[in-house]
């Protein structure tokens, strides 16, 4: 247990970090290591704290087995804003691919967290040459909605605790803070990393821009992507070998209530699909327990086409990374 009170080193090799000009929209990415290319997609959306520095304490280990690249998605981080009213999932998900296309990235390993995860489907289901698995964390966006618990409301909340004005270091902490099984992870490094994005200028536009698009255009943009994404499923499965990883102790994406229904909607008809759940950790499952994470991704890649066929368990040990087991008849 003393181990629990050292301190995290948690910080970017600045080295590592790199800009390419995507369709003329500046884009920041972090790139590590050697190997077969995995791309890691944050949370979030325009305006929001979610950027590429949540990845910060898995891509090392990540690096040590594959080509990693973690990305400032369009207008957040230090990626710049779209043009005009674009603020839509359809101008996302074409960045997104156009990032991948001008890097010569094809047959890549995605990783998406939270809305992260919405987004690496429909990349898979509308570009599949540039996708050969997928590791779906945490979504409760591209996961089935519960009437009866509405997957705003969490954040709904956090946005009414959110105090005006500019950002600050205890307001960029808010959202972490309240996604945590344990809190060891919110590193002062880390915060001071999300509060030098949200105080970018290009950031505060993309904030003040949202105000006005957030409902009108953007919502109703991702709520298509995400009953396209779902129809896809249901008709014919993901396109690709695919792994859901869920931190049993998530708030704002319940285990049973978004991430087992997601897997069941996906294992249907996903020939390779696994589910895995990782114990103590909330929604920052890759923060909160990355040596955990990691195994968990790099055990997929030794396994045959990746990943075992459709499968679940719930793991019982903290950062258990393994113990998956065939479903019950």
């Amino acid at each position: 247990m003393a181990e629990a009170t050292l301190p995290i080193a948690d910080s970017l090799d600045q080295s590592k970090i790199r800009f390419v000009d995507v369709d003329g929209i500046r884009t920041r990415y972090y790139e590590d290591g050697a190997g077969e290319p995995l791309v890691l997609l944050p949370g979030g959306q325009f305006g929001s704290v979610y950027s590429l520095d949540c990845w910060s304490l898995a891509v090392p280990l990540l690096a040590q087995h594959f080509h990693a690249y973690a990305l400032d998605k369009l207008g957040q981080g230090q990626t710049g804003n779209p043009g005009g009213d674009a603020y839509t999932f359809e101008a996302l998900l074409e960045h997104t691919a156009r990032f991948l296309q001008t890097l010569g990235i094809r047959d890549a390993h995605l990783v998406g967290h939270s809305r992260g995860g919405l987004l690496i489907a429909r990349l898979a289901q509308e570009y599949p040459g540039l996708v050969k698995t997928l590791v779906i964390v945490d979504s409760s966006t591209l996961a089935p909605e519960d009437p009866g618990r509405p997957s705003g409301a969490f954040y709904a909340d956090l946005h009414r605790r959110t105090p005006p004005g500019p950002p600050t270091s205890e307001s960029v902490r808010i959202e972490p803070d309240a996604q945590a099984f344990s809190r060891r992870h919110i590193t002062d490094d880390f915060v001071g990393r999300l509060l030098a994005n949200m105080q970018r200028p290009e950031s505060q536009a993309a904030v003040e821009r949202m105000k006005v698009l957030a409902d009108t255009t953007w919502m109703p943009s991702m709520l298509r992507a995400k009953a396209e994404a779902l129809r896809l499923i249901d008709a014919d499965g993901l396109p690709v070998p695919t792994l859901v990883i869920w931190g049993m102790n998530d708030l704002s994406a319940p285990l049973r209530v978004h991430g087992v229904p997601l897997f069941e909607r996906i294992a249907a008809r996903t020939p390779r699909a696994a589910l895995l759940v990782i114990n103590h950790t909330g929604h920052y499952v890759m923060r909160e327990q990355p040596e955990a994470f990691a195994r968990a991704r790099c055990k997929a890649s030794a396994s045959r086409d990746d990943v075992s066929p459709a499968q679940w368990s719930l793991t019982a040990q903290p950062g258990a990374a393994g113990g998956l087991s065939p479903p019950r008849a």
